[in-house]
């Protein structure tokens, strides 16, 4: 069966499966309600800005984001693994944030990911 796209729909059915299963989240969606819907470009360079966003405030991952759009330009898997670590260390990579995009790119590059 093919992926399902996200929708505020299929977000919808998806939130109201989970509460119904677990009752801390249905109190949370009952007092917060859903999470926003965020329109995001799809391909490598939003999922590499969602790796960058990763247990930091968003502001700190749009500034990293916005120095690896300068050095690699346009962003696409050979631009990023082009970057040796010392470069993505300056722009605020991780160790592990830099493996993960190394593997996102090298997965894409070798056909085991398509992001079709």
């Amino acid at each position: 069966m093919p992926p399902e796209s996200l929708t505020n729909e299929s977000l919808s059915h998806g939130l109201r499966t989970l509460a119904d299963r677990d009752p801390d989240l249905a109190q949370i969606l009952g007092t917060l309600g859903p999470p926003p819907m965020w329109a995001r470009e799809p391909g490598f360079p939003t999922l590499v800005h969602i790796i960058l966003e990763q247990q930091v405030s968003l502001a700190s991952a749009r500034a990293a984001y916005d120095r690896l759009l300068l050095a690699a330009s346009p962003l696409t898997p050979d631009s990023y693994l082009g970057l040796d670590d010392t470069q993505l260390r300056a722009i605020g990579f991780s160790r592990q944030k830099t493996a993960y995009g190394r593997h996102l790119a090298r997965a894409i590059l070798d056909g085991r990911l398509d992001l079709g």
